[in-house]
């Protein structure tokens, strides 16, 4: 197990006042992540086979797992001996019918209809054929995860300190005649070296694909007068940490230093507002009439923060954003990736919120580099 019994036991509690506060007798939970951080099984299989668990109103939770990932779950789960198995061939909604039948579930049962793993025909087919009467919480689940543990900003903290090395690999192999794929080469091999658990950097791209985020990189090679957008990530336990830097081939014009300087402190002037009890459009209003203030450029229509945690493929962040319309408090434990990404420069870090402020878990010198 990646946690004590005792802090699976905190999570069922957690679990179990949510469905009391929802009138709920029991819990369907699909989401990976989810059944994850609630029974502690684990498998690189979730993408391929179907897995989901029962929390019920005492007892320990229930895990429903294809045959083949039974060695996974025997050595990660928090309750081995609490499941029940399914084989190829059968399909998910006669496996979840099952389920529920040899568990004895009854009553008002609330599922994460946002999970990718609860699609429509599976859900209607339980639904017509169960008699149960099913409760769509959508993404409501998820907010269960967003207050991370001590044990939890542990391994968020690990994966911090492996991002900067990540950087630092990569800007050294960054020149005029090398390519992008000698820059994953790089920031992979620093990412195993200083203990990711997954060799995958992030996003890299050059030229013209760096204006713009989620570019996955290709065989280009680098010219002088690029740009280059490096998002690093690292992993402990599936737990992520991020921050994005931005690099230029040649001489730079001083408007694009200044610009990216005054985004330094934008960022700065930001995190300074953010702790436990701060409204997120505080922090939000800051960069986005900041960074258009720059006059770099014209508008700013991205989010500002999104929740960051225990993250499996191929979700890649918690579902809690800042944008202009988000309308929630910072709490103690929240953990987020912070970025400012304007027409070519990028800049940004993982955090995590406190009583007093924030805590940064990624940590390496924010400026415009230059080769």
């Amino acid at each position: 197990m990646w946690f004590d019994t005792e802090e699976f036991l905190e999570r069922l509690e957690k679990a179990r006042k949510y469905m009391a506060e929802q009138e709920m007798d029991y819990l369907l939970v699909f989401e990976p992540e989810t059944v994850t951080y609630l029974t502690g099984f684990y498998t690189l299989g979730y993408s391929t086979s179907f897995q989901f668990a029962v929390v019920p109103p005492s007892g320990a939770p229930l895990t429903v797992i294809r045959k083949a990932e039974e060695h996974h779950f025997l050595s990660t789960a928090a309750w081995p001996d609490n499941s029940i198995v399914w084989y190829d061939g059968e399909e998910p909604a006669s496996v979840v019918l099952r389920v529920l039948q040899e568990a004895g579930v009854r009553g008002r049962v609330g599922f994460d209809g946002g999970s990718w793993r609860a699609p429509y025909n599976i859900v209607e087919s339980v639904r017509s054929q169960s008699g149960l009467d099913l409760v769509d919480l959508g993404l409501e689940v998820e907010r269960l995860r967003f207050i991370k543990s001590a044990a939890e900003l542990n391994y968020l903290r690990q994966a911090g300190s492996i991002v900067g090395p990540m950087h630092a690999a990569g800007i050294d192999t960054i020149r005029s005649g090398a390519t992008e794929r000698d820059i994953v080469v790089a920031t992979s091999a620093a990412a195993v070296r200083g203990g990711s658990d997954f060799a995958d950097p992030g996003p890299i791209a050059s030229g013209d694909r760096a204006f713009h985020i989620h570019s996955a990189f290709a065989d280009r090679t680098i010219h002088r007068g690029d740009l280059i957008f490096l998002e690093m990530t690292a992993h402990k336990k599936n737990y992520h940490a991020r921050s994005m830097r931005t690099v230029f081939v040649g001489k730079p014009e001083q408007r694009m230093v200044d610009a990216y300087r005054r985004f330094v402190d934008i960022q700065d002037e930001a995190l300074a507002t953010v702790r436990a009890g701060v409204h997120c459009s505080t922090p939000d209003r800051i960069i986005r009439e900041s960074v258009v203030a720059t006059g770099w450029v014209d508008r700013y229509p991205n989010k500002t923060f999104y929740g960051i945690g225990m993250i499996l493929w191929p979700n890649t962040y918690e579902k809690l954003e800042v944008t202009p319309n988000a309308d929630f408090h910072f709490e103690a434990g929240m953990t987020f990736h912070s970025y400012i990404s304007a027409h070519g420069l990028n800049i940004s870090e993982t955090i995590a919120v406190t009583e007093n402020g924030v805590e940064r878990l990624t940590a390496f010198p924010r400026e415009l580099f230059v080769r």
